[in-house]
């Protein structure tokens, strides 16, 4: 699978320790990658500058190509995918932007780059982990849409590659609707819909090498679901896809990914379809 070779950091101006850059180090040392820090025109403060400019110096002693790029954008989401264009980044990695007030009407800023980049994100909350901590995998086993299969193959292939880099055992887990979610379908005995629900989870995880105790399946929204598990797992990462959308109903709705970036505590990689790519 793919080596994410040009990684995009983007720092934090809440913050000296800057988690996301130091993560981007070392995804740059694991696969001979190259960093673009972006600084934007209202986090140039003198002592803040003087903070990154050390700790960019600091990687570069070590053997990091780390660049740094200041945009002249106020607004972080144009800034962020003007520099990711600009530089053909293939891997975003931040941590969660704070909410604002506004953000129970609209979307946030973290909801927003999910919908527009092009380019897989990582969310980074922590540098600490359990070296044996697993990775997780969510995926839509059933999907009648070609984009969403394509998709769940996709984020399988991405997740077992990084599984094997950082040694870690990898766990599928998949929500299937429950009964009273499912009107389409209400001839349908819920055990037997459950059964082969479950069949095509174990067929699509024996692609990737997932052995059957390790794919977990539960009936039930995705959004609720899959924060659970992966907290009950202790999960190091959790890789999900998003499929970009927009209009009113994406407003009051958005999709899973963006309802699991509110409830999870893990570092979570989310991967366009290649659709939006």
């Amino acid at each position: 699978m793919h080596d994410f070779k040009h990684l995009l950091a983007v720092l934090n101006p809440a913050s000296t320790d800057q988690v996301a850059l130091r993560r981007a180090a070392g995804l740059a040392r694991q696969n001979s990658g190259k960093i673009t820090a972006l600084l934007t025109a209202d986090e140039t403060g003198v002592g803040f500058r003087a903070s990154i400019d050390a700790q960019l110096q600091q990687l570069r002693d070590q053997g990091v190509d780390v660049r740094l790029h200041v945009s002249t954008e106020k607004d972080l989401l144009r800034a962020v995918l003007l520099c990711q264009h600009r530089h053909g980044c293939d891997l975003t990695v931040k941590t969660p932007q704070p909410h604002s007030l506004s953000d129970s009407l609209f979307t946030s800023l973290d909801w927003k780059l999910l919908r527009s980049h092009s380019a897989p994100v990582l969310q980074v909350r922590s540098e600490v982990h359990d070296a044996q901590a697993p990775v997780l995998v969510a995926v839509e086993a059933r999907s009648a849409d070609t984009e969403h299969r394509e998709l769940s193959k996709h984020i399988l292939e991405q997740a077992q590659w990084l599984a094997k880099r950082q040694q870690s055992p990898l766990h599928l887990f998949s929500a299937h609707p429950a009964p009273m979610q499912d009107p389409m379908h209400p001839e349908q005995d819920p055990e037997q819909q459950a059964r082969d629900y479950r069949d095509a989870c174990l067929e699509l995880a024996g692609h990737y090498g997932i052995p059957e105790q390790r794919v977990h399946v539960a009936a039930g929204p995705a959004e609720l679901l899959i924060p659970e598990f992966a907290t009950r797992l202790g999960a190091r990462l959790l890789v999900l896809g998003t499929v970009a959308r927009a209009g009113l109903r994406g407003v009051l709705l958005g999709n899973t990914a963006e309802q699991v970036l509110e409830k999870v505590a893990t570092d979570i990689l989310v991967i366009p379809s290649a659709k939006d790519q």
